[in-house]
């Protein structure tokens, strides 16, 4: 590189760090972004020239429709922040190895760190922090780790976890290789010891085979003399010990010894004759394969699991990949966005040291754990994706494959490091204890998961920028690759469901003559089930979607499904015959519901807990917290069953003509099956499941799921029990409806049941409804309320129909036209306007404003009363 072009970016980088501090200095003033042309192969990013801002400019994605202006009180973004000079300087020590369009990809050698150019706006993102060496809170091992790009957890033989840095353990070693592939490179750690590498390096050994079997065998007397140093001879015991050497060295040593034909099973007899013991303990050391690659507009980031290396006695209990990708320091403004329930916001920053990190399994926790006492409720993690915004960029990450296998992470800068971190970790080998007991003695022995996953663990990153930097450009982002990953089709325009769940039959305990037996009993028969219908069509409700539970093989906790009972107590065949009819007829769209992993009967196959014992759950005492083993929940059926099972009652299920079916927990939970001779790990389980899903709608036509978690979305039409809300970690500042806004218009969603939430505020939860979009949503029974009651089935005691009917209709009516003009539409943008007042914005311009406060506020040059909501613009 000439001299004038060294000075030339030198004296930009100058001007745009100053031009930030002048920026700040005259009240946050819009400064252009720094940006950079594309590196050739092989040159650094400080040989390309400085690009046209302008012409990039032109590639940026179309803004998505304005919101209504913003209150006073409220301002816009308006401050464009570029690149550190710290980071720029960063950014001059790689090498560029792969661009297409929209990105380009660095590396940097020495470090194995890696960045990525957006050539949209020119911001560039870093795998780890240019100026982590400056960080005066991190210790030298969180260093380190900030450095690193790889996390390994992994078990001793105890079962502890130890943890290594791919920084430490490995590139300070040189122990890594990086090579430049076709749209990316691959990055392979070697991480810790070189003892996998070098086993044929005796630990200890007897002085008479040390002469015999290594330095007699060397021709090269300063060779011999070199290898004899390395040992250190111990005239009491007449043995030879191996130095403390530097892991170069350890290899340079084993290469030797190899050249003379002393193998690892030398040394393992040596150490053996040496020191009365069997050969000397592995030591931890992994190999861990890291690829990256450019995809479009997304940052692709995987590893072949098949290509992982770890020793037998030192299994990987979990990987965490890029934790400090794009971490945000203390300077920065803005927040990290985790899937809790709906999704929260942890402002970057926050103080919150006393609360602990954030962290969630995604699609809840793997129910083949023998768990004894009941974690904190919480919502569930429904779907995989993390982000962070800071300043006016963000980035969403997408985790597309080991979904089931990964935790969402995130923390505040302040706790160990400077640095608000948020990303993935992937649990690679399961682990549980199994208790051995010996008269008043006992022992736990960790039992290891047999068969992990082979696939790939993969995360896709997608870059944001200027007014789209928010949750909901991530949602955004998230739905459009949904969308085009799995072909989803959008709502077709039309009335809005009111969507209903009926309690069929349950079983009850009687008794005749002192003799105790189980009776089928009716809550609602198929005959109710259509009166009940009629009622609510008289009402003023058009179009009502029916998820019907408990009406097939015994009523609510039915017996395998097998095969296809209709119930006696509810009307018998013809009964649901008739109901079918009507339902066609009527514009009822019916979906009975079916458990196919929650057996309530021991099936033939069930899942195994890691500890060998059948999976059989028990329900939590409510006060303790410990499981009650008096009350019996339902065994898990193991995954490799599934698909048997689910094709079975199809074949039953096809005789009745009924074109929808609601699937209880095919949506809601995935579970490992550890038995020996079958075992299927979560991620194959979770697949299964796909594949189960994929043949019921084909069959059915048309599928409802419980939960919808990510997975089971390509299959359903309609989601009930989605997340209306967050667990209300410490550490979170705020709630947010990233779950609606990613899925609204291409699915009918529903939360929970209106009159079943916590709050018990019918009204509450349709305005919540009306600011996701979302419908509304009973469980209704048609007996009466002490039906239930001093049975196990007393939570279902205020859901008489009659008690909510009439509210319901009302309810249905008023939010019906409004949620009919935005059903079909996708959510654009939504923002908080005020305390308690919400604004979301659909792709057509309209916007729904809703007011939670018990007053009345002014938004917008409107008045919008209390507890209420307006509807704001016009379809253009």
């Amino acid at each position: 590189m000439t001299g004038w072009i060294k000075t030339a970016i030198g004296l930009l980088c100058v001007c745009i760090v100053a031009g930030s501090f002048a920026a700040m200095a005259a009240g946050n003033t819009a400064s252009q972004p720094e940006t950079h042309t594309a590196a050739r192969p092989g040159e650094t990013e400080a040989s390309a020239a400085p690009a046209n801002s302008a012409a990039e400019a032109s590639d940026r994605r179309p803004e998505r429709p304005a919101a209504p202006a913003l209150p006073a009180t409220t301002t816009a973004n308006t401050t464009h922040t570029a690149n550190t000079a710290k980071e720029l300087e960063a950014l001059r020590a790689m090498e560029r190895m792969a661009e297409n369009e929209t990105l380009v990809l660095y590396a940097n050698r020495n470090t194995a760190e890696i960045a990525v150019k957006d050539k949209r706006d020119g911001y560039v993102w870093f795998s780890n922090p240019a100026d982590r060496d400056e960080d005066p809170i991190a210790s030298p091992l969180y260093k380190a780790e900030s450095a690193s790009q790889v996390i390994v957890s992994y078990y001793n033989e105890k079962g502890q976890i130890n943890t290594m840095n791919s920084y430490a353990e490995s590139v300070q070693k040189g122990q890594f290789t990086l090579e430049q592939t076709g749209a990316g490179l691959k990055v392979v750690y070697e991480l810790g010891s070189a003892a996998a590498a070098t086993s044929n390096v005796p630990q200890r050994i007897s002085k008479e085979r040390m002469e015999e079997a290594i330095l007699n065998r060397i021709e090269d007397a300063d060779v011999r003399e070199d290898v004899a140093f390395k040992f250190r001879f111990n005239e009491e015991a007449q043995v030879y010990e191996l130095r403390k050497l530097q892991d170069y060295v350890l290899e340079e040593l084993s290469a030797t010894l190899a050249s003379i034909g002393y193998t690892a099973e030398d040394a393992a007899m040596d150490q053996g004759e040496g020191d009365g013991s069997a050969a000397a303990a592995e030591k931890p050391s992994f190999t861990v394969p890291l690829e990256y690659e450019l995809d479009g507009e997304h940052l692709v980031v995987k590893v072949p699991l098949a290509e992982l290396r770890y020793a037998e006695t030192y299994p990987i209990a979990h990987l965490q990949l890029l934790k400090h990708f794009g971490a945000a320091g203390s300077s920065k403004t803005g927040y990290l966005f985790v899937p809790d329930g709906t999704g929260a916001l942890i402002r970057l920053n926050n103080g919150r040291l006393n609360a602990e990190a954030f962290r969630r399994a995604v699609y809840g926790d793997d129910g083949t754990f023998d768990v004894k006492e009941a974690p904190r409720q919480s919502e569930l993690v429904r779907l995989p994706v993390f982000g962070m915004k800071q300043n006016d960029h963000a980035f969403v990450g997408m985790i597309e494959d080991g979904d089931a296998l990964a935790a969402v992470m995130a923390d505040i800068g302040g706790r160990n490091d400077s640095y608000n971190t948020v990303g993935a970790q992937f649990k690679i080998v399961a682990m549980d204890h199994y208790t051995l007991t010996s008269g008043t003695k006992s022992s736990s022995v960790p039992m290891f998961e047999r068969q992990p996953y082979q696939g790939d663990i993969l995360i896709r990153y997608a870059f944001l920028s200027g007014d789209e930097a928010d949750y909901a450009g991530m949602a955004v982002r998230y739905r459009e690759r949904l969308a085009e990953r799995y072909g989803l089709t959008r709502l077709e325009p039309g009335d809005a469901p009111f969507m209903l769940e009926l309690v069929g039959a349950f079983p009850k305990e009687k008794s005749f003559l002192g003799i105790p037996y189980k009776s089928t009993e009716s809550l609602t028969g198929y005959g109710e089930a259509r009166q009940l219908l009629q009622e609510l069509k008289a009402q003023g409700v058009g179009r009502i979607a029916l998820r019907y539970v408990g009406w097939f093989n015994g009523g609510i906790r039915h017996d395998l499904p097998s095969r296809v009972r209709p119930i006696g107590a509810l009307g018998g065949k013809s009964g649901l015959r008739e109901l079918v009819n009507y339902a066609e007829s009527n514009q009822v769209e019916l979906y009975p519901d079916v458990a196919l992993q929650q057996a309530y009967e021991k099936p033939g196959r069930p899942a195994s807990f890691l500890n060998r014992k059948t999976a059989k759950i028990y329900k939590y005492d409510l006060v303790s917290g410990v499981q009650d083993k008096s009350a019996f929940s339902h065994y898990i059926l193991s995954p490799s069953a599934l698909f048997g099972l689910a094709e079975r009652f199809a074949a039953a299920y096809d005789d009745y003509g009924i074109g929808g079916l609601s699937l209880r927990d095919l949506g809601s939970e995935v579970n490992s099956d550890f038995d020996t001779d079958h075992p299927v790990s979560r991620q194959d389980a979770l697949q299964i499941a796909q594949q189960t899903a994929a043949m019921l709608r084909e069959r059915t036509g048309k599928l409802m799921v419980s939960g919808g978690n990510a997975y089971s979305l390509p299959y359903a039409g309609m989601i009930v029990n989605a997340p209306d809300g967050s667990s209300g970690h410490n550490l979170t500042d705020e709630t947010v409806p990233f779950y609606q806004i990613a899925l609204h218009g291409y699915f009918e969603l529903a939360g929970t049941p209106f009159n079943m939430s916590e709050r018990q505020d019918p009204h509450y939860a349709a305005l919540q409804a009306l600011e996701t979009g979302s419908n509304i949503y009973y469980q209704w029974m048609f007996s009466p309320s002490s039906a239930v009651k001093e049975t196990p089935y007393n939570d279902l005691y205020a859901l008489h129909y009659g008690d909510w009917i009439g509210e319901a209709a009302e309810l249905y009516k008023e939010a019906s036209e409004t949620l009919k003009r935005v059903r079909h539409l996708v959510i654009t943008d939504h923002r908080k306007l005020a305390d308690n007042v919400t604004q979301t914005v659909f792709e057509n311009g309209v916007s729904i404003i809703v007011n939670y406060n018990n007053t009345a506020v002014q938004v917008n040059g409107m008045k919008i009363d209390a507890r209420s909501y307006r509807l704001d613009g016009e379809p253009s």
